[in-house]
């Protein structure tokens, strides 16, 4: 209890001792910054005038940019389209120049001949590509590819539907010639096979047909290029179906043995201008 009475007692000497100070007479303390009841313009900040602006009230941004933003906008035009005046220009110019021109050829002075003999060069003289592909060799390393005139090797061109050689559908000999049925002729392998024989395509093209023979096998005929199509036929099976397209050398279909063992045949035909010619013309056979 003793031990709470003087933490008491000395609470009250304390609260005694800040009640005296109180009644103290107070010192005035200055403030940190007099600030002016004039307010300082924009011009006079933007001048710089000779005396300490640390006591002049800074005008707002704000309201100056409100105050000034009909004449920033008539001043500097920032918000106005300047196509039109730059085309009016570039029209002028254009107009100039070529009454200049017209008046020099319609003058007959000799100063003017000089003049129309110059343009007349200028006009007619042909461009200097030799030195423009040395120019593009030095900087670029080679001459740009997509401008034909610049060097490179003159390639003959190539006609699409130009006649080239055909590869061979199936690695065999003719057996039946054509001749004997002015269509086609039929292949035999040229090594007996106790699996299945893979028919190629002989050129690159679109599958115009899948269909059933009469004595049971299949018949596919093939748009090829050069107005060439083609039939192979007699196949055991395929995988192609109708507008299917075929490169030079791909699977058109597969020939297997029959039950009696006996050698499959491929039947080959080429038309031509919907007109039957001779495989072999076109075909090397062995």
């Amino acid at each position: 209890m003793e031990q709470k009475s003087g933490i008491k007692g000395r609470r009250k000497e304390r609260i005694r001792s800040l009640l005296e100070l109180d009644d103290s007479p107070h010192t005035a303390v200055p403030p940190l910054y007099a600030l002016s009841d004039r307010t300082t313009t924009f011009k006079e900040w933007g001048e710089g005038a000779a005396h300490d602006y640390s006591t002049d009230r800074e005008p707002d941004p704000e309201a100056l940019w409100k105050q000034r933003r009909g004449g920033w906008v008539d001043e500097g035009g920032g918000d106005k389209p300047r196509f039109a005046s730059g085309f009016m220009r570039r029209t002028i110019a254009s107009i100039v120049v070529f009454g200049a021109v017209w008046g020099i050829f319609a003058i007959q002075q000799p100063w003017a001949l000089k003049a129309q003999a110059f343009i007349t060069d200028a006009l007619s003289r042909d461009m200097d590509f030799a030195a423009a592909q040395v120019w593009y060799e030095e900087h670029f390393s080679g001459a740009p590819a997509f401008i034909p005139i610049f060097g490179g090797e003159d390639q003959p061109a190539e006609k699409v539907t130009a006649a080239h050689d055909l590869s061979t559908p199936l690695a065999g000999s003719i057996v039946r010639p054509f001749a004997a049925t002015m269509n086609g002729v039929e292949i035999m392998p040229a090594e007996a096979s106790n699996g299945t024989l893979t028919v190629k395509s002989v050129d690159t093209g679109r599958v115009l047909s899948v269909a059933k023979e009469a004595q049971g096998g299949i018949r596919i005929t093939v748009r090829h290029t050069g107005d060439i199509t083609a039939e192979y036929g007699h196949l055991s099976g395929t995988k192609l179906a109708a507008d299917d397209w075929v490169q030079s050398g791909d699977a058109v279909g597969w020939l297997e043995e029959t039950e009696n063992a006996s050698v499959p045949l491929l039947f080959f035909a080429i038309m031509k201008d919907k007109t039957y010619i001779d495989p072999a013309e076109v075909v090397s056979f062995d």
